[in-house]
């Protein structure tokens, strides 16, 4: 392993563990032993820098809170050695970093408190949403409330072009006719009379073949008759908003999941819900407990200056 590889690995060990005094747990609250250590061989002090102290104890628990993986590429003493090495390294960069005012910085108060919020957030809500607390009476529920979610029949996706008068839908449809995909989403912001997808190259996105409303019946029927994607469907579509000329851009074969096979995304899709739900029971309690005042008059006076370029998009 090279240094720099070396220092890039430790900095992102570092930074997942504690870096102020205040944040470590007191080696009084801890049980003991703990890493193989005694409290006393935990409590001595392993590096010093300015006034930043690391101890045997903290630097067995950063090593002892990474992965598996991570806990092997330091095994040997050598390679523990070399890691500390780093972390003296890394602890030398924040010390010179807080002496030049770093840490009062507003984008360093901001990642601070997002990385506070972020551990509350593990507390309060992700430590209380297990997969495995999830029935399969709660699964078996969702499978069956919800039968379009795993019985979809097949869609195809179509791109379309609406010309209102027919001698120039003539045109356009010997022109379709030569195009790829690209070239006719290009067609269609130039010729097509549809305003609501135009811009998107006449894109319909999917659909079944009996979806109702939009596309137009005539169109979905159109669509479904084509094999090939990039297809274009041979005559003039004709329907009360003029003629269409519609492109195959892509398919999807019908789906039906079994219960075993759908079982695991309900899973994670519960343990979602349940996690924003436990995160709202939250936030009504902070709201309860913490005033929280708001002047929506005074958002009025913020203006976003959007670039031309982006704007435009």
């Amino acid at each position: 392993m090279t240094r720099k590889s070396a220092l890039i690995l430790t900095l992102a060990v570092a930074l997942g563990g504690c870096s102020k005094k205040d944040e470590q747990t007191s080696a009084q609250d801890e049980e003991w032993p703990k890493h193989g250590l005694s409290e006393a061989q935990a409590n001595e002090v392993l590096v010093t820098i300015g006034d930043r102290t690391i101890t045997v104890g903290e630097f067995a628990d950063r090593l002892a809170s990474q992965s598996p993986y991570l806990q092997s590429r330091f095994e040997s003493p050598e390679r523990r050695r070399e890691f500390l090495d780093n972390l003296v390294r890394f602890e030398l960069l924040v010390y010179e970093a807080k002496r030049r005012g770093y840490a009062e910085k507003p984008e360093i108060q901001r990642a601070r408190r997002t990385a506070m919020t972020q551990q509350l957030i593990k507390k309060e809500v992700d430590a209380k949403v297990k997969l495995a607390e999830i029935t399969d009476e709660e699964i078996q529920t969702v499978y069956d409330a919800n039968p379009h979610e795993f019985d979809r029949p097949a869609q195809v996706r179509a791109s379309d072009i609406l010309v209102k008068d027919r001698a120039e839908a003539e045109k356009v449809l010997a022109e379709a006719r030569k195009s790829d995909i690209n070239q006719f989403r290009k067609l269609a912001r130039e010729k097509s009379e549809n305003e609501a997808n135009s811009r998107d190259g006449g894109d319909l996105q999917f659909f079944a073949a009996d979806a109702e409303g939009h596309p137009p019946k005539a169109v979905r029927d159109a669509a479904f008759t084509l094999k090939r994607v990039g297809e274009v469907f041979p005559n003039l579509i004709k329907t009360p908003e003029g003629y269409h000329i519609v492109m195959l851009t892509g398919k999807r074969a019908a789906l039906k999941r079994t219960y075993e096979q759908a079982k695991r995304a309900i899973r994670h899709k519960l343990a979602r819900e349940k996690k924003e739900a436990a995160m709202e029971a939250l936030l009504d309690r902070l709201r309860k407990d913490i005033e929280v005042e708001i002047d929506y008059d005074a958002l009025a006076d913020v203006r976003v200056d959007i670039p031309g370029p982006a704007k435009e998009r």
